[in-house]
């Protein structure tokens, strides 16, 4: 395997489901693309970006006790290009994409996922994160979005600005009365009553919090909290690995930095 990719194995079992369904998680890309349509100015921008990333992802993991080498030494469309080499191998289900898949909206880097995304041959679900806005036509679309599977259901919302929508949280309650099992996939963390210590120990910028900040966000922890039909989640933004309990027993899974080539592969199965 290219030493780029990092594999870290999750798994969920849910009664009912039946065969053997396999995701890869993959969150903070932070590409810096530029082109051959690219002016001078976007194309230095892009250059600055991208060898600013290069020092912080390094401190990013030494920060949390995470492998670097020259292998993680390469640019983030190098880097995103490995990933999606390594999804065509294994054939996920789904790869799903966390957020900050861009660091900015840019004009390249936006031709370049709306390219190579729908290209990759398999199928994705993207929320977009803090680094960027609610759509980019082709990749991901506002709004709450569902994946059907056999048994059990993806659903990905957008709570970059550490709140949810009072027309998404409806629509996520609507969901909830179907009884449906759910994995959610948002881009910031929760801290919830389960979680709370642990997801504060990153400050108040790397969490939406259930007792502080806008309702929505507030609203959005609690039905974590209370919905039986929410099984797992899966998020990034904080740049390192977490795997913290909302409630006992649903799992929040906080996916490292993609850009140094973290893949979380989440296999989900019946009892």
């Amino acid at each position: 395997m290219d030493p780029y990719i990092r594999v870290v194995d999750n798994e969920l079992k849910i009664p009912g489901v039946r065969g053997r369904h396999v995701f890869l998680h993959v969150s903070d890309t932070h590409l810096c693309v530029w082109d051959g349509l690219s002016s001078p100015e976007e194309r230095a921008h892009s250059e600055e970006r991208e060898a600013a990333w290069m020092r912080q992802k390094e401190a990013f993991a030494r920060g949390f006790g995470e492998p670097f080498g020259d292998a993680q030494r390469i640019t983030t469309v190098e880097g995103f290009s490995k990933l999606l080499s390594f999804a065509r191998e294994e054939a996920p289900e789904a790869l799903i994409l966390t957020g900050d898949n861009l660091e900015y909206m840019h004009p390249a880097g936006e031709r370049f996922l709306e390219r190579v995304l729908p290209a990759c041959g398999v199928p994705f679900l993207c929320v977009p994160g803090n680094h960027e806005t609610a759509a980019l036509e082709g990749v991901w679309e506002p709004g709450v979005r569902v994946v059907e599977s056999d048994g059990f259901r993806l659903v990905a919302v957008d709570d970059r600005t550490q709140s949810v929508s009072g027309e998404d949280l409806d629509r996520l309650e609507e969901l909830a009365e179907d009884g449906i099992p759910m994995i959610l996939c948002y881009h910031i963390p929760v801290a919830a009553s389960g979680n709370r210590e642990a997801m504060r120990k990153y400050g108040v910028y790397f969490s939406v919090d259930g007792e502080r900040g806008e309702e929505g966000g507030r609203r959005f922890v609690r039905l974590l909290e209370t919905c039986p039909a929410v099984k797992m989640t899966l998020c990034g933004h904080i740049h390192g690995y977490s795997d913290t309990e909302i409630v006992p027993g649903r799992r929040q899974i906080t996916a490292s930095q993609g850009m140094i080539g973290f893949v979380h592969r989440l296999t989900v199965t019946g009892t």
